[in-house]
């Protein structure tokens, strides 16, 4: 299962088990010959949706991350590019956000989807049994509903990070409103199941439905209230800051006019992303998530040497650039080189057909102009006046004051 039909699978797997919810009630209000085996379906129906759900969530998570840092490489690679006509320090804090969540740190877009996948079940199978409960009586349905949209209230309620402060104070704020909602769900689970448990009085004839749909209103509905809305906040703020880093880094942006197509700028200063790994670090988001380096640029990796760089590394082509994360290492000042001159024959390999150098290359990227010159005459020229030395666009991160560490949680700036 790709990420490309996984999200449709989610919403499928969360409609079946809806649907499967309110057709064994409707079975048990209206039971028909031979209803055990009607039951036996329902359930097998149920557990299909929950599996499907369960399959496909992991791909759907592994896509939007996979977006999510192919669109930061790129927008790193145009700023990076175009570092010497505009100042990059106002998008330098969305870029660390960004690469932040979007990347490394927890939690990542992907994990929005778990959140999103059980809020969506919760409230279609909450929709199916109040439809099945209107089909025995239409007006045991409003009350359940009315608890369930309360329940969704407190579940989108806005958050007011600052207010609470941090520290011990933050902490007992967030201690003391945990528990309200947790009573609060309770109490709505509790009327939502006792309307159809009234109904049940009054229609004897329909309460073998009506007593299992009090169970699940109850259960779904303080279920819906337990939803943890974290990720999709966090992922809300990613998708912001990267729309901000995109935005400044749309040629044509700056003062001087945008570059060409099909030229390669070489900035003063590549930015070395000790967030991305070896093969991230010289494509820059420029192949899709399923494109394998060696097989998409042979040329490139056989100029620079790449393979004899990837086997000495723990993990290969996959290994994080820097020792600040967990599976990662450090590289000397002659593997970044090398890297550097990698992706701008990666550029080359993949259609550019001109390259515009800020100055003298050094001996590497030389080479590697002087081997595609030779084979497929591409023009390399110096921009009249070197461009002044821009800072690092994604420099590592214990240079930026404030970074959180590897593998904690994102810092309360970033979500708020």
């Amino acid at each position: 299962m790709t990420g490309a039909w996984g999200a449709p699978a989610v919403a499928g797997a969360a409609v079946l088990r809806g649907a499967a919810c309110a057709t064994g009630v409707l079975l048990l209000a209206h039971p028909p010959g031979a209803v055990l085996w009607w039951l036996t379906g329902c359930w097998l129906l149920y557990r299909a949706g929950t599996a499907l759900g369960t399959a496909a969530l992991a791909p759907t998570a592994r896509a939007l991350d996979r977006a999510a840092r192919n669109r930061l490489l790129r927008a790193v690679q145009r700023l990076s590019a175009d570092a010497g006509r505009r100042d990059p320090l106002p998008v330098r804090d969305h870029l660390y956000a960004a690469a932040g969540v979007a990347i490394r740190w927890e939690p990542k877009p992907g994990a929005a989807v778990a959140v999103l996948a059980e809020l969506t079940g919760s409230l279609l199978t909450l929709a199916g049994v109040c439809a099945a409960i209107a089909v025995v009586d239409p007006a045991l349905a409003a009350g359940p509903g009315l608890c369930a949209a309360l329940a969704l209230g407190l579940v989108v309620r806005p958050r007011r990070l600052r207010a609470r402060g941090s520290g011990r104070a933050g902490w007992t704020a967030r201690r003391r409103e945990a528990r309200t909602v947790a009573v609060l769900a309770g109490v709505l689970a509790g009327c939502a199941a006792l309307v159809p448990v009234l109904g049940a009085v009054r229609r004897p004839d329909a309460a073998a439905g009506l007593v299992p749909a009090a169970v699940l209103l109850a259960r779904f509905v303080y279920g819906l209230a337990a939803v943890d809305m974290t990720a999709v906040r966090h992922r809300r703020v990613t998708w912001r800051h990267l729309r901000e880093a995109e935005r400044a880094a749309v040629p044509g942006g700056g003062e001087q006019p945008a570059t060409p197509a099909g030229v390669v700028v070489v900035p003063v200063r590549p930015s070395r992303l000790g967030f991305a790994d070896l093969a991230e670090n010289v494509h820059l988001g420029a192949l899709g998530p399923d494109d394998s380096l060696p097989e998409r640029l042979p040329r490139t990796v056989r100029l620079c040497h790449l393979e004899e760089l990837a086997r000495s590394l723990p993990h290969g082509w996959h290994t994080v650039l820097s020792g600040e994360f967990s599976g990662g290492v450090d590289l000397d000042e002659e593997a970044w080189r090398r890297i550097m001159a990698a992706r701008v024959s990666a550029l080359l390999e993949l259609g550019a057909t001109e390259v515009l150098l800020p100055g003298e290359p050094d001996p590497l990227l030389a080479a590697v102009l002087a081997d595609w010159s030779s084979r497929t005459d591409t023009p390399v020229r110096s921009s009249a006046t070197p461009r002044r030395a821009a800072p690092d666009l994604a420099a590592p991160e214990e240079s930026v004051p404030g970074a959180a560490t590897p593998n904690r949680a994102v810092p309360d700036g970033v979500a708020s």
